[in-house]
């Protein structure tokens, strides 16, 4: 059993980048408080709450290994009640041999710890139903992470979102550069977590005036002043060219905005030749933007 949980560990562990920064929610009164913060829309803020034993691992596809969520995932003795949003799958990373170490453990009572925003997709949209203290609050979250522990806080397995990423950028950057309605672009990175190489950062900043008016205009609509907005390029690794800009994530209430600063990194870079050796013909980036309007 001890073999199986440090194989687990040595093959998926990674640093956890913004447990310190999160706020734990331990008390039902606390989940209502952060249920009420959320109503401001301004600021987003990462949240973190243990599961309820009884969880369980479901079916290992694709190399990923997904916790069931057929049933809303319940916390704080079944007094919150957990609708991941847009049915999002909760699941980690791992090959056959790792799958079978984290059954393994979750037979013997391995933890599931989840970190989410509220209202970080959908700011116009109520992400809680808060009921009396003896209903069940439900709480539609934005997932960040998912995180198996141990009883020892020894971690197994972790798995981050493009939202965390976008968040952990976002915090990096809250001064941006200049006046009225703007953007500031975080780093950019492939889909194992790997920057993008500087020149195609460089390259990126370049949309910025684009991007700008681009939330102008939303702003002008009644798009939120702040917010963020990840977009997913598919590039031709050795050209730099960019095949396709989708939006993969958006805080902003405004589906013309998101669209337009996506095609502003679409169309509006140059990327140049990617680094040589890549065996992929296609790589797909995450580009994630504050915006801002003060």
């Amino acid at each position: 059993m001890r073999r199986a949980l440090t194989l687990a560990c040595l093959l998926l562990c990674v640093p956890n980048a913004a447990s310190a920064d999160a706020v734990s929610l331990e008390r039902l009164d606390a989940v209502h408080e952060a249920c009420e913060t959320a109503r401001d829309r301004r600021h987003a803020r990462l949240y973190v709450i243990e599961v309820d034993p009884g969880w369980e691992l479901g079916r290992h596809r694709a190399e990923r290994l997904h916790v069931s969520t057929r049933r809303n995932l319940p916390a704080l003795d079944g007094r919150v009640s957990l609708l991941i949003g847009g049915l999002e799958p909760v699941g980690f990373e791992a090959d056959e041999e790792t799958a079978s170490a984290l059954r393994e453990a979750a037979r013997a009572g391995a933890r599931l710890r989840l970190g989410f925003f509220l209202g970080f997709d959908d700011p116009g949209r109520q992400p809680c139903l808060v009921r009396g203290a003896h209903g069940v609050t439900i709480v539609r979250a934005d997932l960040a992470f998912a995180e198996l522990l141990t009883s020892r806080e020894e971690r197994l397995a972790r798995s981050e979102t493009d939202r965390l990423r976008a968040w952990l950028d976002d915090r990096e950057a809250l001064a941006v550069p200049g006046e009225g309605p703007r953007g500031a672009i975080g780093e950019a990175r492939f889909e194992n977590g790997a920057s993008a190489p500087e020149s195609w950062q460089r390259a990126l900043s370049a949309a910025r005036p684009a991007i700008g008016r681009c939330h102008a205009e939303g702003v002008a609509r009644g798009a939120a002043p702040e917010g963020q907005v990840v977009v997913r390029l598919n590039i031709e690794a050795r050209s730099g060219e960019v095949r396709r800009a989708d939006v993969a994530l958006s805080s902003l209430g405004d589906a013309p905005e998101a669209e337009c600063i996506a095609r502003a990194l679409g169309s509006g870079v140059t990327l140049g030749a990617g680094p040589g050796g890549w065996q992929a013909q296609y790589v797909d980036l995450a580009v994630p933007v504050r915006l801002v309007a003060d």
